[in-house]
C-alpha cells in the first residue's frame, strides 16, 4: 500500500474517532441540559399542582382519555391510599408511579422517565404540603426532545462522514504532493548506472528534508563510485602485479622443458620458478590478509608479550640486509616492556617497516626501532635517515599497490603491499597507523595501539 494511501487513510481514522468523540459528548452534554430544562419545567407546574388545584387539574371523572401530546404537560394527585383524586387531561385514572416509586415520592422529590401510550414521559414526583401522605405528580412528554436529539444525530453523523472523507482525500492529495520530490528522487537514482561516473541527483532549493535526502544520496553516490573506482584499481594493480611472476614462471617452466638442456640449466629454471612461485604466494598472502581487515575477520591472538623481545628478533633478522647495505638497525625500547598483543602480527608489521627502512637508508646511518607505553597505549616507530615520503605520496601512503615512484619491479621495493598491511593489523588491535617526515631527515611510521594492562582470558 503506497505511503499516501496509508497517511491518508490513519488521518481519517483519527479524525473520525476524534469526530466521534466529540459528537459524542455534544450529545451527551445536549440531553442532559435538555433533561435539566425539562426538569426545572417540571418543578414549576409540580408547584401549581401543590397550590392550584382547580388550575392544573380537575376531577377524575373529567379525564379525556388517551396518553399526552408531544410537549404537553400532564399532572395528578394521588392520596394517602394511592387514589387519584384530581388528574389533568390525558393523566389517565391510574397513578403515573407505582406503589414503591409513590412511597419513595411521599418522603422526598423523585425524577424518572416513564414510557407512556409507546412515548418517554418525564415525570416529577414530590409530596404535597397541604395534606399528608398526599404526592403531587408532573409530567411531560419527551417526544419532541428526542425526536430534537435524533435529527442532531443524523445530521453529525451525515455531517460528519463528509467530513471525514473530504479530509480524506484532501489528507491523500496533501500526501502525494508532499512525497512527490521523493517519488523523482527515486526515479533519478533509478535511472543511474555504474557507467554515469558524474551524475548526481538534483537537490531542490528548500532546504527542508527532502534537500537533505537529496544531498545526503549524492554523498553516498559518491562514496559508492570513489569505492568501485578503488575496487577497479585495486583489481587492475593486482591483475599488474601477478602478471610478471606468472610470465617469469611460465618462461622458465617452457625453457626448461625444451630439450638438450644441461642439468645446470634445469637447476637455474627450476630455481627462478621456485623465487617466482614464492613471490606469488607471498602476494596472495598479503591479499588475504587484507580481504580479511577489509571485512573485520583478521584473527588475532592475544597474549602478554614481551615487546622488547620481539623488537629485538625482528632487528636480528633483519642484521645480514642491513650489513650488506651498510646500515645499522638499533632497537631502543624498556627492557621488559610488556603489553597485550598478537605477537605474531605485530612482529610482521614491524618486519614490513624495517624492510622499506633499509631499503631507502642510505649507507653509514641507522634504522631505529623505539617502542613505549604512553598513555595507556603502546606506540611503536621504525625511522631511518632517507629521502623520506614525498609530500603528495602521504595522504596515500597506506593504499594497496601505492608506492612513492610507483615502480612495480621486484628490485623497486616489490609490490607496494607492505604499508597497507601494517594498517590492517593497527586497525586489528584497535589502533592507528601514521606515517611522516622527521624534520631532521628521513621517513618514520607510527604505530599506536591500545595497552590492555591485563591479559586475556
Amino acid at each position: 500500500m503506497p505511503i499516501r494511501l496509508r497517511m491518508a487513510l490513519v488521518f481519517a481514522l483519527a479524525l473520525a474517532i476524534a469526530f466521534a468523540l466529540g459528537g459524542w459528548l455534544f450529545l451527551s452534554q445536549l440531553s442532559a441540559a435538555t433533561l435539566r430544562s425539562t426538569d426545572s419545567a417540571l418543578a414549576a407546574r409540580l408547584n401549581q399542582v401543590g397550590h392550584d388545584p382547580e388550575g392544573e387539574t380537575g376531577p377524575v371523572a373529567a379525564v379525556t382519555p388517551g396518553g399526552p401530546a408531544p410537549g404537553e404537560y400532564v399532572a395528578q394527585v394521588v392520596d394517602a391510599s394511592n387514589r387519584v383524586r384530581r388528574a389533568s387531561a390525558h393523566a389517565g385514572k391510574a397513578p403515573l408511579l407505582t406503589e414503591a416509586e409513590l412511597s419513595q415520592a411521599r418522603r422526598h422529590e423523585i425524577v424518572l422517565t416513564r414510557t407512556i401510550d409507546h412515548q418517554p414521559v418525564r415525570l416529577l414526583a414530590a409530596p404535597l404540603r397541604e395534606e399528608d401522605g398526599w404526592v403531587g405528580i408532573a409530567g411531560v412528554s419527551l417526544a419532541n426532545s428526542d425526536g430534537t436529539l435524533r435529527q442532531v444525530t443524523v445530521g453529525l453523523l451525515i455531517g460528519g462522514t463528509a467530513f471525514v472523507i473530504l479530509a480524506g482525500i484532501g489528507a491523500y492529495w496533501l500526501a502525494r504532493a508532499a512525497l512527490a520530490p521523493v517519488e523523482r528522487l527515486r526515479r533519478e537514482a533509478a535511472a543511474l548506472s555504474e557507467d554515469d561516473t558524474g551524475a548526481t541527483l538534483r537537490v531542490p532549493g528548500t532546504h527542508d528534508e527532502i534537500a537533505a535526502l537529496a544531498g545526503t544520496m549524492n554523498d553516498l553516490l559518491l562514496r559508492l563510485r570513489t569505492a568501485l573506482a578503488r575496487q577497479r584499481a585495486f583489481v587492475a594493480d593486482a591483475s599488474h602485479e601477478l602478471r610478471t611472476p606468472f610470465a617469469v614462471l611460465h618462461g622458465e617452466l617452457e625453457l626448461a622443458g625444451r630439450p638438450g638442456r644441461s642439468k645446470d640449466e634445469l637447476t637455474a629454471a627450476v630455481a627462478t620458478a621456485a623465487e617466482e612461485a614464492s613471490r606469488l604466494t607471498r602476494i596472495t598472502d598479503d591479499l588475504l590478509l587484507l580481504a580479511r581487515g577489509d571485512e573485520n575477520k583478521l584473527s588475532l591472538q592475544l597474549d602478554r608479550t614481551d615487546v622488547t623481545s620481539l623488537l629485538a628478533r625482528s632487528a636480528q633478522q633483519a642484521r645480514a640486509r642491513a650489513e650488506a647495505a651498510g646500515v645499522t638497525c638499533r632497537v631502543e625500547a624498556t627492557a621488559g616492556l610488556i603489553a597485550v598483543v598478537d605477537a605474531g602480527r605485530i612482529r610482521q608489521a614491524v618486519d614490513n617497516l624495517v624492510d622499506n627502512a633499509l631499503r631507502f637508508a642510505p649507507p653509514g646511518t641507522e634504522v631505529l626501532i623505539c617502542a613505549q607505553i604512553t598513555a595507556g597505549s603502546l606506540v611503536i616507530e621504525v625511522s631511518d635517515s632517507g629521502p623520506g615520503f614525498p609530500a603528495e605520496f602521504l595522504p596515500h601512503a597506506f593504499e594497496r599497490f601505492r608506492r612513492p615512484d610507483q615502480g612495480r619491479a621486484r628490485s623497486a621495493g616489490g609490490a607496494g603491499l607492505g604499508l597497507a598491511i601494517v594498517q590492517a593489523i593497527a586497525v586489528a588491535h584497535g589502533g592507528t597507523a601514521v606515517a611522516a617526515n622527521r624534520p631532521e631527515g628521513g621517513a618514520t611510521v607510527r604505530l599506536k595501539l591500545p595497552a590492555p594492562p591485563e591479559s586475556p582470558s
